[in-house]
């Protein structure tokens, strides 16, 4: 990998919102059919030492986490493109590589003003904690859970949304391009990037790309990539129960746009949706229903209903066989 300085480049403000993605992230949920390659194929790159998942399980049943996921898809795309195994061996050698806890956190030490804008619960305990200088003789090898820039890149998508990247070089080198922070790269890297041959995958496009595909429903809810408005309005798209969607976007020099009914159609309302800069989606469905949602507006609850029915009363004692009660549906 070409040298750079990945802890610069991360912009994840949520201390609890890391936590959590971290053990979404690593659950094993996922089968090899949800990958969508076959498993002869996966278990040839696992021996060729390209992919790293759990090897507690060496039967047909293994599990994936989403991060087994995305790497796998990754893997696909570059093979697809060509680039060959020793290659993404040296890849995968690099971005599996544990972070060096100690080193990030010196550099989080020199930022400690920017650390004051980051959210949790465990904010004031978490700064008193580089502060003291406690970090500096902590035990990191006894940690839980290792990050490594695998990890990181997923995280940073799907916390901003952004861009990023992973760009291999015909020569065998390869960086993690992060769009955003373009600015930060030294300026040798960016014009090896202009000008010489590459092949770029994408990991936030794979993400959002399948995201809302059945077998990853957990952690669709999970990572709260969309509004549960949002993921009402995709269902409809994907199950292609409807006849229109207008959107009206945040900015009046951006014509409201019309989306009808394509293959395209899912693909261009995920890259809206990503973007937050929509004002309203109107949808029209199969029965001229309209469904509206609003960027930030809550869904509504819906108002319960009450029955009487009658049932066995059992309470010793009691003089009458049955009692009526009132339930909520």
């Amino acid at each position: 990998m070409i040298s750079i300085k990945l802890e610069e480049f991360i912009d994840t403000k949520s201390l609890d919102k890391l936590a959590e993605l971290y053990e979404l992230l690593n659950e094993e949920k996922l089968s090899a059919k949800d990958t969508g390659v076959n498993y002869r194929v996966i278990s040839h790159w696992d021996d060729k030492g390209i992919i790293r998942f759990s090897r507690e399980n060496e039967e047909a049943n293994r599990k994936f986490s989403f991060v087994d996921f995305i790497w796998i898809k990754v893997v696909n795309e570059l093979r697809s493109f060509g680039i060959q195994i020793p290659v993404i061996k040296k890849m995968a050698d690099d971005i599996y590589e544990p972070l060096p806890m100690k080193e990030l956190f010196d550099n989080f030490v020199n930022h400690l003003d920017a650390l004051k804008d980051y959210e949790g619960e465990d904010k004031e305990e978490f700064l008193n904690f580089f502060q003291s200088g406690e970090y500096k003789t902590a035990d990191y090898d006894s940690l839980p859970f290792k990050f490594n820039f695998l990890h990181i890149l997923i995280t940073e998508a799907i916390a901003t949304r952004k861009s990023v990247s992973l760009i291999v070089f015909n020569d065998g080198e390869w960086f993690p391009f992060i769009k955003e922070n373009e600015h930060l790269y030294p300026k040798e890297l960016l014009y090896k990037k202009e000008f010489h041959s590459q092949v770029r995958v994408n990991i936030t496009d794979l993400i959002f790309k399948f995201i809302i595909e059945d077998y990853l429903i957990e952690y669709l809810n999970g990572l709260h990539l969309f509004t549960p408005q949002e993921r009402k309005l995709l269902y409809y798209i994907k199950e292609e129960d409807y006849k229109k969607v207008f959107v009206i976007f945040k900015s009046k020099k951006q014509e409201p746009l019309e989306i009808a009914k394509s293959k395209t159609a899912q693909e261009e309302l995920i890259r809206i949706l990503r973007e937050k800069e929509y004002r309203e989606f109107i949808l029209i469905d199969k029965k001229n229903n309209e469904f509206r949602i609003r960027e930030g507006e809550p869904e509504k609850e819906k108002p319960v209903k009450e029955r009487k029915i009658l049932v066995e009363n059992k309470r010793p004692g009691a003089k009458r066989k049955f009692k009526v009660i009132t339930v909520k549906e």
